[in-house]
């Protein structure tokens, strides 16, 4: 393996991550608003307009945030020399990423469901009465939600975290064959082909599992396969190289592909303006069109970072060790104001503007109280800079892991 101290940190990716994860509250706020796409609760405004804005990153945000995790796990795994070390790391990741799940499967997701409920059932119970039946797994209130880790207890949002979770105890299987000599020569001549042929992969990759699965596989083999992406790419200098110099083309091809794409699926939304008969090829085109766009804008946006945010700040650090606990808690927070701001008929554009300011606030006090609670930091997935005694760390990795063993379990099985 090579010598973790030879690698160089990317701070460009460090705020890619920041972005992504803040660009999920735009993302997640527009989801309110867009007419033909299903989410747990929908605003009284909506708009089929807003759907071509959608599409603007809706091909390719979680295969950046996929590959940046790699990126980062894959760095950590550099560094690992036994089977001991594989196995510490395992189990500090199980505690680091199913406790927060844990958290948001119990007190930070129930409202969505609840919203979800007032608006398609016609709910009237309180928050309170609602949640008090969410404890007991066979309510009769649930009988059509019982999808979920247990029955209606769902991960919604925080499905990354429980597909991360798994991702890192399959790449942790996975890494001496990875990192073996003969493995690493042939990724090491991939790596140096031209970026066109290393394009077209993710693009018949991304093509084949959107065309043959649905749902939740198909979302987890794009994510493993990005996520295993990002791990490979560590410590491969001529792919950042040929990166650098294929920016410019990478740009334009994302600005024709998106025109295309929009062009493509607006003739799907109106399928009385193509006979039937081209319907089948309009939809190959238009997944085609999809995957090159999520590919390239991934490239793209790895190339113009490298370019531009390839550099530390004082406050990237603070950044990056909010985006968790805001990750965590943002959805919850832009379905609540949304249900609370409907009776009000404020209009489309100011009843966005409250449930932005109100996801803001609402994350920036929810990270408030964890920031001075160190004890309490790692139920929502914040990074304290406090000192704990070696004790102290062992006794919380043993807490946690009593914790969520009865949900690794339920996800493992």
């Amino acid at each position: 393996m090579t010598d973790a101290g030879q690698l160089a940190r990317r701070y460009e990716l460090d705020w890619l991550r920041v972005l992504a994860f803040a660009l999920l509250i735009f993302y997640h706020t527009g989801m309110l608003y867009v007419e033909r796409w299903g989410f747990h609760y929908k605003s009284q405004y909506l708009s089929s307009t807003l759907e071509y804005l959608m599409l603007a990153s809706s091909p390719w945000r979680m295969l950046l945030i996929w590959l940046i995790s790699g990126y980062a796990f894959g760095s950590v795994l550099r560094r690992l020399n036994h089977w001991r070390q594989y196995s510490k790391l395992a189990l500090t990741r199980t505690v680091v990423l199913l406790l927060p799940l844990m958290v948001g499967l119990w007190l930070i997701v129930p409202p969505q469901l609840y919203a979800e409920m007032v608006q398609k059932d016609g709910l009237t119970l309180s928050y309170w009465q609602f949640y008090q039946a969410f404890f007991d797994l066979s309510h009769p209130l649930f009988n059509d939600y019982r999808r979920g880790v247990w029955p209606h207890v769902d991960v919604n949002h925080l499905w990354y975290l429980r597909s991360l979770w798994k991702f890192t105890l399959v790449l942790l299987l996975l890494a001496p064959l990875l990192y073996w000599s003969p493995v690493q020569q042939r990724l090491s001549r991939f790596f140096a082909l031209p970026l066109c042929w290393q394009l077209l992969g993710c693009c018949l990759f991304l093509f084949i599992s959107r065309y043959w699965l649905e749902g939740d596989a198909k979302r987890d083999v794009q994510g493993f396969g990005y996520f295993l992406l990002g791990a490979l790419l560590v410590g491969q200098p001529p792919f950042w190289q040929k990166l650098a110099e294929a920016r410019s083309w990478l740009g334009w091809g994302c600005f024709g592909n998106y025109l295309l794409l929009c062009g493509l699926y607006y003739f799907y939304t109106q399928p009385a303006l193509l006979p039937s008969a081209l319907q089948p090829l309009l939809q190959i085109c238009l997944l085609g069109s999809f995957v090159l766009q999520a590919a390239l804008v991934v490239w793209w946006l790895l190339a113009l970072a490298e370019r531009y945010l390839n550099k530390p700040h004082r406050y990237l650090n603070v950044a990056n060790r909010t985006v968790f606990p805001i990750y965590l808690v943002h959805q919850s927070a832009i379905i609540i104001a949304a249900l609370y701001l409907t009776p009000f008929q404020l209009g489309g554009a100011l009843e966005a503007a409250l449930v932005l300011l109100f996801t803001l606030v609402a994350s920036v006090v929810f990270v408030g109280v964890f920031w001075y609670l160190p004890w309490c930091a790692a139920l929502v997935g914040l990074k304290t800079t406090h000192v704990f005694s070696q004790w102290q760390q062992r006794l919380g990795y043993a807490l946690g892991l009593i914790i969520v063993t009865p949900l690794a379990l339920t996800l493992l099985l």
